[in-house]
């Protein structure tokens, strides 16, 4: 049995009573303030030390919500009352919550400005489907000019604050309605009680995954991408990519690519190699092609990213948004600042689709490159490009 029991004055809390050996569930938490895009990538690389002995990894997660102000979500399917003994020293806070995912035997991605927790094989289906679904609207866009618009707005980032005691079809029912979508196959969300969490910074192929995996599920868009069906994941989730062997042995890369992959599917014309795989199969592939890519993460004292103007840049892209390559960017703790209502009034487009060609650029080359075709001024100040339409 449930028992709830509520307080309507502005100071005080409800609270519902869900079993003696449980915390009680917070009905009506006050909405935090967790650290977004480029604070929230610094707050992971600051070092974070902490101990616990036989604590539940939910309250474990809680806390760490509450001293380093970021969201943490934990996958419905990992024990939240699971007790774990571990002891932290000196590590960056992103490296603490992979250690404390792998004794949940789970792992972490970074969605949004969110870290997200979850089984292995989900988590992979789940890098793979966020690359599928930005793809696909993509191609939306590109295909249907008069759908721009409509994409534009799904690539917004929003912020969604749930309370204890929520059931995802809610949750669900939330995301939708901000981004004006209708769901078909909606009984195949089943009943469910979740624990408070956020998704914070998230646009509207992030928030829709990040639940809907949860059951095993995602979706696809339909009816001019203003609808999704909701279906079953399947059992392998794959992404083609293709990459330019030039300046390459092919012989010797595809040699020791069926040495690491041994069911791997490659597929050579010319110069070109194209894969089929998931996307963690994809990125050690392109580590092994491109392995200058190797990510360097920031362990300065403060966390503080590398200025602009101490940046090179090399990238080689056909016909992929902008909007994409900045969201990329912002990844590496660049931040664009721009009013979109300004830049639609001026015509500019975000979701056009660019080609760019660069070797060991500097930024200011690397920008002028970058917005060429556009009608925009920028200026650099820090790791901070604020975009305006030229006048």
């Amino acid at each position: 049995m449930m028992l709830f029991s509520f307080r309507n004055t502005a100071n005080q809390r409800g609270y519902a009573y869900q079993a003696p050996s449980e915390s009680p569930a917070l009905l009506n938490r006050e909405i935090p303030r967790y650290k977004t895009e480029r604070n929230f990538r610094q707050a992971l690389t600051q070092p974070f030390s902490a101990s616990w002995s036989n604590v539940g990894i939910r309250a474990i997660i809680q806390r760490i919500r509450e001293t380093q102000n970021i969201s943490v979500i934990l996958d419905r399917r990992i024990d939240p009352s699971h007790p774990l003994k571990i002891d932290l020293q000196n590590q960056t806070l992103e490296e603490a919550l992979a250690q404390i995912a792998e004794l949940a035997n789970a792992r972490i991605i970074i969605v949004g400005s969110n870290v997200f927790i979850g089984p292995d094989t989900a988590v992979s289906k789940l890098k793979t489907l966020l690359e599928l679904k930005s793809d696909a609207l993509r191609e939306l866009a590109a295909s249907q000019k008069e759908l721009n618009s409509r994409v534009f707005q799904l690539s917004r980032n929003q912020s969604f604050h749930f309370q204890d005691l929520e059931t995802p079809a809610k949750i669900l029912q939330n995301i939708t309605n901000t981004y004006q979508i209708k769901v078909k196959n909606e009984r195949l969300v089943p009943h469910d009680l979740w624990s408070n969490f956020s998704m914070v910074s998230v646009n509207a192929n992030e928030s829709l995954s990040l639940i809907l995996i949860q059951f095993d599920l995602t979706y696809e868009w339909v009816e001019q991408a203003t609808s999704i069906q909701l279906e079953t994941v399947p059992e392998r989730v794959l992404i083609q990519k293709t990459y330019s062997l030039r300046g390459k042995s092919i012989d010797s890369i595809t040699s020791r690519l069926k040495e690491q992959f041994p069911d791997l599917e490659l597929t050579i014309n010319g110069k070109l190699l194209s894969v089929q795989a998931a996307m963690d199969v994809q990125d050690q592939i392109d580590l092994l092609l491109n392995p200058q890519r190797a990510a360097r993460p920031v362990r300065s004292g403060v966390g503080n990213t590398v200025p602009l103007n101490r940046r090179k840049f090399t990238l080689r892209v056909k016909k992929v948004p902008v909007l994409a390559i900045m969201q990329k960017l912002e990844q590496s703790g660049i931040e664009f600042e721009y009013d979109r209502q300004e830049l639609a009034e001026a015509k500019i487009d975000l979701l056009q689709l660019i080609d760019i060609t660069v070797v060991d650029a500097d930024a200011q080359e690397f920008f002028d490159a970058l917005f060429s075709t556009f009608k925009l001024d920028y200026k650099m100040q820090g790791v901070k490009i604020t975009l305006t339409p030229q006048k």
